[in-house]
């Protein structure tokens, strides 16, 4: 009888969490199987320079193209801050590096109640992170992975002013056409 009314009891807690965050970035309930056709744009990556907006050369035509994707097929846009880069030795004498950041803004989507403003990114760059990133803002672009580890994938970019600009002028244009809710939600249907 005890043992029926703890699983009962674990049951209930579970049901009752299940639209809320243990802290970490976790996708919500029903968020879509991550799909291949998104490992470009969501490599888990870091673009230290700024994305030139204008210009017709291959190079910038790809930047503005992997961004657009970015923007347009992320699940949460943030302003975050970065406070700590460090690099963690793993098996095979490999180091993964890691970025710890704060979230100052949301700018497009929304976390589960409960998930904490702090996290640790690791990125995915074939140089050494430079120091001089710490303290700086950066565009946090994630995409929801449900069932992966981590659960989700991203990117980050710097974020210059006229890019910073760019992105809240988007998102307000995306409100006014009726696809995102004033709050910065995607619309249903």
């Amino acid at each position: 009888m005890l043992r029926s009314c703890g699983a009962v009891v674990l049951c209930l807690l579970a049901a009752g969490c299940m639209g809320r965050s243990a802290g970490g970035l976790t996708p919500p309930a029903g968020a879509p199987e991550w799909e291949r056709e998104h490992d470009a744009a969501f490599d888990d990556g870091l673009t230290q320079e700024p994305v030139p907006l204008e210009g017709r050369a291959p190079n910038d035509v790809l930047d503005q193209r992997l961004f657009a994707q970015r923007l347009g097929f992320s699940d949460v846009v943030a302003l975050v801050e970065v406070r700590q880069i460090y690099a963690k030795r793993r098996s095979l004498g490999r180091a993964e590096q890691f970025v710890r950041i704060e979230i100052v803004e949301i700018l497009m989507g929304r976390l589960l109640p409960g998930t904490q403003m702090e996290h640790e990114l690791e990125v995915s760059v074939e140089d050494a992170l430079p120091a001089a990133l710490s303290g700086q803002r950066l565009l946090l672009f994630l995409r929801w992975a449900p069932g992966e580890r981590p659960p989700y994938r991203h990117h980050l970019t710097v974020a210059q002013p006229p890019t910073l600009a760019f992105v809240r002028a988007l998102i307000e244009h995306a409100k006014d056409a009726g696809v995102l809710t004033d709050r910065g939600f995607v619309k249903k249907g």
